[in-house]
């Protein structure tokens, strides 16, 4: 009875994201939407399909009509990890806003509201997904509500989740990002994000569970929002009791993707994007990968509990 009546509160959530999805594709002005939506890919030609993909999603109204679209494919196809990849992707979204408008590139940028969905990523368990990506796979949940509608893509789902999270930023610009191989089934709407800082979005998690996945390490976790102490991939138990990642329950903070940066933490990540093309091409040259947490070296890291 539990399990069902969490599936209920999770299709409920859904269904108010998807509706407020509709309302800010429809009328933007009054619940407001994303400035642009960029999706990073592995190649140049999966970059090609996700971009068809995209102006689909805007044909059947998914995306808004003024919202920018961008997939950006990892240089020369080397994978460079997902902090690399954000700056490349904002360095790309750099070069597209300066051709179309005028003025400092960092202002101009940081005005914006972008969601940033990583989707570069090889799937080990539908290796038949890669060519396409995950990130449009069919996810025919909630179809019934809207049966003579296309049938929804991970994609869309993602697209409305995101939608709720959009109003966090109110009318400061900020980057929130997503991966394109979940999707996370959260109330978006009671987010409140903490000014200046990079906020990456947690939940606590069984160890089974956790020694799967990236473990986020807080400086306090009987708070909420806390500092980033550290972040350990596919922790052993051992691991986790070494750097104090357990919590008083026994679970741990599972890092989810998803991340939110706002106030002068934007200002600075866009900062770096756009002198970043270096750095970019040592990594290539040297087939080395940089983390969100190395990126976020340069500003506040806080984590937050999924509610």
């Amino acid at each position: 009875m539990e399990s069902n009546r969490r599936r209920g509160r999770k299709s409920d959530i859904l269904r108010r994201a998807w509706y407020h999805l509709r309302v800010s594709v429809r009328d933007p002005s009054r619940v407001g939407t994303w400035d642009a939506i960029v999706v990073t890919a592995a190649s140049p030609e999966q970059g090609g399909l996700y971009t068809w993909q995209m102006e689909r999603a805007k044909r059947v109204g998914r995306i808004a009509k003024q919202t920018a679209t961008l997939a950006v494919a990892d240089p020369d196809g080397h994978r460079i990890g997902s902090g690399a990849g954000t700056l490349n992707a904002l360095l790309a979204l750099s070069r597209t806003i300066i051709n179309e408008e005028k003025g400092s590139l960092v202002d101009l940028i940081v005005k914006k509201h972008i969601l940033l969905l990583h989707a570069g990523g090889d799937s080990k368990r539908v290796p038949w997904a890669n060519p396409m990506g995950k990130l449009f796979l069919p996810l025919p949940y909630l179809a019934a509500d809207d049966p003579d509608g296309p049938v929804p893509l991970l994609f869309d789902h993602i697209l409305a989740i995101a939608s709720s999270a959009r109003q966090a930023f109110q009318n400061q610009g900020g980057l929130f990002i997503m991966t394109g191989d979940v999707l996370p089934c959260f109330d978006a709407f009671t987010m409140v994000l903490p000014d200046d800082a990079a906020t990456i979005i947690t939940v606590p998690v069984s160890l089974d569970i956790a020694s799967n996945h990236g473990v986020v390490v807080a400086s306090n976790s009987k708070t909420s929002i806390s500092l980033v102490e550290n972040l350990l991939q596919k922790p052993s138990f051992d691991e986790l009791i070494k750097h104090q990642a357990l919590l008083d329950d026994g679970t741990t903070l599972l890092d989810s993707g998803i991340i939110a940066v706002k106030g002068k933490a934007w200002v600075d990540l866009v900062s770096l994007a756009c002198c970043s093309q270096v750095a970019i091409s040592q990594l290539v040259k040297t087939k080395t990968e940089a983390s969100h947490l190395s990126a976020s070296k340069t500003v506040p890291f806080y984590p937050s509990f999924f509610p």
